[in-house]
Formats: structure tokens, C-alpha cells, sequence
């Protein structure tokens, strides 16, 4: 990180607790010129955040923000998993990344493997990414960006549920801190009432028979700013507006971070079988008819589940086929 990057994450530190800060008084914390700060404003505007100045006042933060801390966040999945064979030591808290994914893969590189549950959560990302290179939109402070690492001893071939026992795991959690309608769209949508909350992207690294590695991706949204509403393509919501107020974003990340791991030891033990009826009970595709689009070719059918591997389970001209990748559509949203 830039000595740049660093003063502007002090500055946001400074502005979370949602009072006024002259600017002098902030160039005189960080050791820079009021003129600097004006800078510094800018590049905090472009992380998405709203800040505002008052003449005689100084600046401010539309609303005070509640930062990630590795401490908090590890305290608390230490209460949440007492009984875990895996160490809440191994998290870590970014301000600002690229992606919490490219974070993970360079510290897998860096130190040749990682602890299995090791995680990055990103106040920030700067080229986040869904499914197919789309541009996930993601905001300073507003939403959730958690990577997650999990080793594959048995190659990649075992990462074939993955997307299913994660969104399992997180529609149960969302619907246990007060959601409502939480709903799972294959392969890796969490919505609410058709309208999207999170997001799931698991990115491989190794060999189909050998041991590989996991990359565990979740975006999920808390508090979108209204900004965002015209570039996003897809109807949307968030965890404040379902709940009709604030989320303590330590603890949900710790609760987030605890159930996660507590589904990929399970899914290391027996599989899938586990998670087969309880992604059922949140399935939006169930008997809807559907579109599949593989490339260039589109098929049309009736989501019938899924299988016992994960894939997508779909009755095509009174033929029930599997279907393993594809970009699915409801041929009628309802």
C-alpha cells in the first residue's frame, strides 16, 4: 500500500465516528498540508463513500460507519466455534484490495499452502468480480467481502458441490439473524424475493485427480448506496433494508466466518448428502421453467432440484438431464 493509500485509510478512520474533523486537525494527525486533505476527500468519495464539508466546521461522513477489526472479529468466532479444530487466528482484515480473492491466491503463493479456513475480509475492493468477469460493485464500509481458503486433498473434482453447500450455509445464516423469503439460485445466487443479496465465487487452483486449492468468494450486500442502484443490471437488495436497521458488521462477518467453516468440514467428511435438503428448502428454481444458456445454445425446461453432486436437475422434453455449468434464467420471474 501506497504512503497515499495509507493517510487515506486514516483519514476514513478518523471520519467513521460520524462527527466533524476540521481540516486541520486531521492534516495534523496524518502529518500533511489541509490542501493534501482536500485530495485525500476525493479519494475517499471514489471508494463510495459520502463525506461533506461545512465551512467553520470541517468534514464528515453522511453516517458514522462501524470499521472491520481482525481483533473483534476473532474474539468473536472464538465464542461461536469454541469446540472448532480450526484456529479463529487465521484472519485477516484488508481495507482496501483488488479483490479479496487475489489477496488470498497471493498468500497462498506467498507462504505454498495456508491453513484450511483462512480468510481475508476487504472493507473495499477495487476490481471486484462475479461469475463470468462481472464487475461486482463494492463500496467502502457498505457491504461484506470475504474470501475464504479451503484445501482440496482430493483435486478438483471434489470441488463439484462447493457453491451448494456454501449457499446453504449462508441462506441459513441470513435467515437466522432475521431475514425473511431467503432464497438459493443455482449455482451460486442468495436472493430475497427474486432480488439479489449475495453472491457466491469459487475460484480453483491445481489438478482434477491431484490436491488442489479452493478460493472462496461471498460478496454480501449490507447498506448499497443509492448511487449504485443505475449500474447495477439485476434487481437488488440488502441485509438493512430487510431488517429495517443497521447490522453489526463484526458480528455477522465472525457469525459468517464460524458457519462457513462449520459447512466445508462437513462437506470435507460426508459430502454433499448433508446439504441436499436443506438447499431444497430455500430452492427459487424448483418446478420453474427455466433457460440454461451454455454458450450458444439455450435449453428450455423445468428446474427439478439437485442432484446428489450438485448439479442442476432439469426436465427437458420429459427427459431429466443434469446440467453442471450454465447461466440459468427463469423464463417468467414471479
Amino acid at each position: 500500500m501506497s504512503k497515499r493509500d495509507e493517510r487515506v485509510i486514516k483519514v476514513i478512520e478518523l471520519l467513521s465516528d460520524g462527527a466533524f474533523h476540521s481540516g486541520q486537525c486531521i492534516g495534523e494527525e496524518i502529518g500533511v498540508t489541509r490542501t493534501a486533505i482536500s485530495q485525500y476527500i476525493k479519494d475517499i468519495q471514489a471508494l463510495g463513500l459520502d463525506v461533506f464539508r461545512v465551512t467553520g466546521k470541517g468534514y464528515r461522513l453522511a453516517r458514522a460507519i462501524e470499521l472491520l477489526h481482525e481483533k473483534d472479529i476473532i474474539q468473536a468466532v472464538n465464542e461461536h466455534n469454541q469446540g472448532s479444530k480450526l484456529s479463529a487466528e487465521n484472519i485477516e482484515v484488508a481495507r482496501v484490495v483488488t479483490s479479496s480473492n487475489d489477496v488470498l491466491r497471493t498468500r497462498l503463493r506467498e507462504h505454498g499452502s495456508l491453513p484450511a479456513g483462512y480468510t481475508v475480509v476487504a472493507e473495499a475492493q477495487t476490481a471486484g468480480r462475479g461469475r463470468r468477469g462481472k464487475v461486482w460493485y463494492s463500496p467502502f464500509a457498505s457491504n461484506l467481502y470475504l474470501s475464504m481458503y479451503w484445501p482440496l486433498e482430493h483435486g478438483m473434482s471434489a470441488a463439484m458441490g462447493l457453491s451448494v453447500a456454501i449457499g446453504t450455509a449462508l441462506a441459513e445464516t441470513l435467515t437466522a439473524i432475521g431475514i425473511s423469503n431467503v432464497q438459493l439460485k443455482w449455482p451460486n445466487d442468495v436472493l430475497v424475493n427474486g432480488e439479489k443479496l449475495a453472491g457466491i465465487l469459487i475460484e480453483l487452483e491445481g489438478q482434477a485427480i491431484d490436491s488442489g486449492h479452493a478460493i472462496i468468494g461471498v460478496g454480501i450486500n449490507l447498506r448499497m448506496p443509492d448511487w449504485l442502484e443505475a449500474p447495477i443490471d439485476q434487481p437488488w437488495t440488502d441485509v438493512e433494508k430487510q431488517l429495517n436497521g443497521p447490522v453489526r458488521r463484526n458480528e455477522l462477518v465472525a457469525k459468517l466466518i464460524a458457519e462457513l467453516r462449520d459447512a466445508l468440514q462437513s462437506y470435507a467428511v460426508e459430502g454433499l448428502a448433508p446439504f441436499i435438503e436443506r438447499w431444497n428448502a430455500f430452492d427459487r428454481l424448483q418446478d420453474r421453467e427455466v433457460r440454461i444458456q451454455l454458450g450458444e445454445k439455450v435449453i428450455a425446461g423445468y428446474a427439478q432440484g439437485i442432484a446428489e453432486d450438485g448439479s442442476l436437475l432439469v426436465a427437458v422434453d420429459g427427459e431429466l438431464e443434469r446440467f453442471h455449468a450454465g447461466e440459468v434464467s427463469l423464463r417468467y420471474e414471479s
